[in-house]
């Protein structure tokens, strides 16, 4: 093949690569391929800045920090008192406002350097009780089935345990107990779904009961 037939078809590659480049640039591009691999769940579940805050006013207090103790003491409360003013009338409503009344009254102190750690520690074990019993009383009143809140319930539980860690004593040993036991039942609702459902409340029920006792 000479030089004057390989030209001519030269010429007509180029006039086809000319006529078919804006069919490729109005091609819709391809979407990026999203990760799935976050459970959706995930984001719904938001950290608990109140209890946070009430950790972080011990840790502040641990390093001798004053004015950190009694600025998370003063966030802390607020938490509280917004908590305490969504839910409905009864006596867990009243125990938590209680309760963060006495924490209140320590911020004084914090500013101070007059607030020892052990008292602080008490009064947080005090208003983490309330907190957990006054959520775990309105999962329980809230209407609907227990299944859905197994997550929630198990939260409150735990909440109220470490609260009686910080309490100590006959509260910390009688309590576990029946924190421990209510915890066994709440994870069979995920096996057992509503036929697991009496044996919870009955157990919730006595978790409730020593707190309101212990309150």
């Amino acid at each position: 093949m000479n030089i004057n037939q390989i030209a001519p078809r030269m010429a007509t590659c180029l006039v086809c690569l000319c006529l078919t480049a804006p069919v490729y640039a109005q091609l819709p591009a391809m979407p990026a391929k999203t990760s799935n691999s976050a459970p959706a769940e995930a984001a719904q579940q938001p950290a608990d800045s109140t209890v946070a805050q009430l950790d972080a006013a011990t840790a502040a207090t641990a390093k001798g920090d004053n004015a950190a103790t009694a600025a998370a003491l003063e966030t802390s409360a607020m938490a509280l008192e917004k908590e305490a003013a969504q839910s409905s009338a009864g006596e867990f409503k009243d125990k938590l406002s209680g309760q963060t009344g006495k924490l209140k009254a320590l911020i004084p102190l914090a500013k101070s350097g007059m607030l020892k750690g052990d008292v602080l520690t008490k009064a947080i074990g005090f208003v983490k009780t309330a907190l957990a019993a006054n959520r775990l009383s309105r999962l329980m009143g809230g209407g609907g089935g227990l299944v859905g809140k197994a997550s929630l319930l198990t939260g409150g539980l735990n909440l109220m345990k470490g609260g009686l860690g910080g309490i100590g004593g006959s509260a910390l040993s009688g309590g576990s107990s029946l924190i421990d036991g209510a915890l066994g039942s709440v994870g069979k609702l995920g096996s057992m779904g509503s036929a697991a459902e009496p044996a919870v409340k009955n157990q919730l029920g006595g978790v409730l009961n020593f707190a309101k006792g212990l309150l």
